[in-house]
């Protein structure tokens, strides 16, 4: 949890950013929080990044977009792996990384962050690569070959759909938000276990509640680069923010 470098200065002369800073910050203590504050954290979230409507097909400023256009990457490389029979050597070639001798999963996993993401300098593009980063790591970074990660990959979609791990993509993406925005400046003025405490809560609420999003969006046999994919990944952007509306 936390950066090294705090955004929340950047953030306060947008609307509602004050009620979600003063709840964020009455909240961090050592205490369970109640459901009822947090669903008033990740309503107030949805409030400042302008609505499920506008932030969930890329139309607002301050958080979307950036999720949008990683998203559809992650899934190109999902659909990548799907149709080369789950075979992940084919999978990384055609993605550019050709070369694999002497690559470490971190490598691997450094390459297919920069794939989807590529440079990050504002703070949506920094939580849509440290989201991508929460996935790829949930998914593979167990592993210690390539082999191995071939094998956890087939497991997982044995089990999951693309579009559950879009989701699960998404709510890390929510909570990198709130992370990079409060989490370094509450150490300051609270302390580490507090802050440790409240956004565990955050995150954990977070999956939680996406558990109840319809999974009603086909991703099979889709062109990553058409109009039509672009819908899709903000169809389950919009449903996942209004969730928490």
């Amino acid at each position: 949890m936390g950066t090294s470098k705090s955004f929340s200065d950047t953030k306060k002369n947008i609307p509602n950013w004050g009620s979600l800073s003063d709840t964020i910050t009455r909240s961090c203590d050592s205490s369970t929080i109640s459901t009822e504050k947090k669903n008033k954290i990740l309503k107030r979230y949805v409030d400042v990044i302008g609505g499920s409507s506008k932030a969930g097909r890329g139309n607002s400023k301050v958080a979307g977009r950036s999720g949008i256009r990683t998203a559809k990457k992650l899934g190109a490389f999902f659909g990548a792996f799907i149709n080369s029979g789950n075979n992940f050597r084919e999978t990384l070639d055609n993605l550019g990384l050709s070369d694999l001798k002497d690559k470490s999963v971190s490598d691997i996993i450094n390459h297919l962050i920069e794939y989807c993401s590529g440079t990050a300098s504002t703070i949506d593009e920094v939580a849509a690569k440290e989201a991508t980063r929460k996935i790829l790591e949930e998914l593979v970074s167990s592993a210690e070959t390539i082999d191995e990660m071939e094998e956890l990959l087939d497991s997982k979609f044995e089990r999951e759909t693309s579009e559950d791990l879009i989701i699960r993509y998404f709510g890390y993406y929510i909570y990198e938000h709130l992370d990079k925005w409060f989490y370094e400046k509450l150490i300051k003025d609270k302390n580490q276990s507090d802050c440790n405490n409240l956004f565990r809560q955050i995150k954990d609420f977070i999956f939680e509640s996406l558990r109840g999003v319809q999974r009603v969006n086909s991703l099979q046999d889709i062109d990553w680069s058409s109009d039509g994919a672009d819908r899709l990944i903000k169809n389950i952007q919009q449903d996942i923010l209004t969730v928490f509306e």
